[in-house]
């Protein structure tokens, strides 16, 4: 296919772009954005795209130089440029699409019936065909044709985030989706003092061509469209339930959202705050329920692990950022489900009965296996709590000792009760490591249920006094 034929198509669809401004990299300063479709004047087309390229999240707009439906340009968008993304509203991604849109079905664009066929996909209008052919001979070098006044174009509709830009008139077209085509809608009549004039023939300039007649350049000083580190919307990345988990656990998914302006660019170096809330008392690593990070460059913001809290019940999450006029914002649902009952057992013993001695300010030996069973059968994930008492003389009123044995917390720092882990799959348990302390004497470890079954372990530390209990 032909440059010229694009070039055809862009002249007729928007006067390539012309009077949107255009940056460096092909993306015009303005989106264009064509009427909305929601079958009052044109076609009814509701939105595809949650107004991500055509501000508006009921009904889709025909976007970009080229004039592409959203559902259309998620199928045949392409990225001229290089630079990664598919933008409509950029003049190198929006050819490139077109051709792409143009060949489909192995079209031999230099045949004449391809062509015409071509051009109907497009726009299945006698007029629009007949406007583009013309443009087209003219860009070979031909000398400039009569193009009809009725020839259908792209509406020229301000962006609706700048309410400064002129209104201009509503030409009739053929609204594109996917591979169908739409007769084109009756022509909005349009006050003359407000429409935008068009020439009964195109005006051929050598080198260049002419502006449109009647388009009105912006006042000095003022912006030609949205600035592009405005928030208009927070877009969730992936499904808003992020599952359920168990009192205490971890989520396994970190909740993420892209700003985005009102182009649909991203918009980067965004505060983006996470709040927590809910019955279950969810909360961040650091145990806050309010954290608060920035996009990156492409727009992102991560929010940190989330941790369930320590009753059942559901969790919400909200994102949000500044925006121009209300904060933008995003949600997110979680659930943390009850932790199973633990498991009871009516004794427990020890698997190899011996005594337990050590030396002052040393570690006692390896302690021996604890098994919990229930009618004689072994009780797998039963928690039981050790407790180190003063002495073995005092059983009977058993107190925590304030000296002598003692487990280490994971700070190194000494601990005389600790929550043990639950036993395995057949009951048993070792128990953790065990230091000596600097007091000798008779001391107990004394293993409990939450229900109260206990088993008593006597432990001995340096040289025992006969004649009274530890110094």
């Amino acid at each position: 296919m032909s440059w010229q034929l694009v070039a055809g198509i862009g002249r007729v669809e928007s006067v390539h772009a012309s009077g949107y401004g255009l940056r460096a990299d092909g993306t015009t300063t303005k989106p264009i954005r064509g009427p909305r479709l929601d079958g009052k004047r044109f076609a009814l087309i509701r939105d595809t795209d949650r107004g991500r390229w055509d501000g508006d999240a009921e009904f889709d707009r025909a976007i970009g130089p080229m004039q592409f439906i959203p559902s259309t340009w998620a199928s045949w968008g392409a990225d001229g440029n290089g630079d990664g993304v598919n933008d409509p509203n950029n003049i190198y991604d929006a050819a490139l699409a077109t051709g792409h849109y143009l060949c489909a079905g192995g079209r031999d664009l230099n045949g004449s019936a391809d062509l015409e066929k071509a051009i109907l996909s497009y726009n299945n209008s006698r007029e629009y065909v007949n406007a583009v052919r013309d443009w087209m001979r003219t860009y070979q070098g031909s000398k400039v044709t009569p193009t009809p006044d009725e020839a259908p174009a792209a509406p020229h509709y301000p962006d609706p985030a700048d309410t400064r830009a002129p209104a201009t008139a509503k030409p009739s077209r053929t609204v594109r989706q996917g591979s169908v085509t739409r007769p084109p809608a009756q022509r909005e009549r349009v006050p003359e003092e407000t429409a935008t004039p068009r020439p009964a023939k195109p005006v051929a300039t050598p080198g260049a061509e002419k502006k449109p007649a009647g388009k009105p350049e912006p006042a000095p000083g003022r912006s030609t469209g949205t600035a592009h580190h405005t928030v208009a919307r927070l877009e969730r990345v992936g499904e808003d339930y992020l599952g359920e988990r168990g009192e205490g656990e971890a989520f396994t998914r970190q909740p993420q959202v892209r700003a985005l302006d009102a182009h649909g660019h991203p918009v980067a170096g965004v505060k983006v705050t996470y709040r927590l809330t809910g019955p279950s008392a969810a909360h961040f690593a650091d145990h806050t329920t309010s954290t608060t990070v920035s996009t990156d460059d492409r727009g992102l913001a991560t929010a940190p692990t989330i941790w369930a809290g320590d009753r059942p019940g559901c969790v919400m999450l909200t994102a949000a950022a500044p925006g121009k006029q209300r904060p933008a914002t995003a949600a997110f649902t979680a659930a943390v489900r009850q932790a199973p009952a633990p498991m009871t057992a009516d004794h427990l013993e020890l698997l190899t009965p011996q005594p337990v001695h050590a030396d002052l300010d040393s570690r006692l030996p390896d302690l021996p296996q604890v098994r919990t069973t229930t009618g004689n059968k072994p009780t797998p994930g039963v928690r039981l709590t050790a407790t180190l008492l003063d002495s073995a003389r005092e059983r009977e009123q058993p107190r925590e000792c304030a000296f002598g044995p003692y487990f280490k917390d994971e700070h190194g720092n000494p601990l005389r009760t600790l929550v043990l882990p639950d036993t395995d799959s057949e009951g048993r348990l070792t128990l953790p490591q065990l230091f000596t302390g600097e007091r000798s004497g008779s001391y107990t470890l004394r293993l409990a249920t939450p229900e109260g079954v206990t088993l008593d372990i006597p432990l001995t530390v340096g040289e025992i006094s006969t004649d009274g209990p530890a110094t």
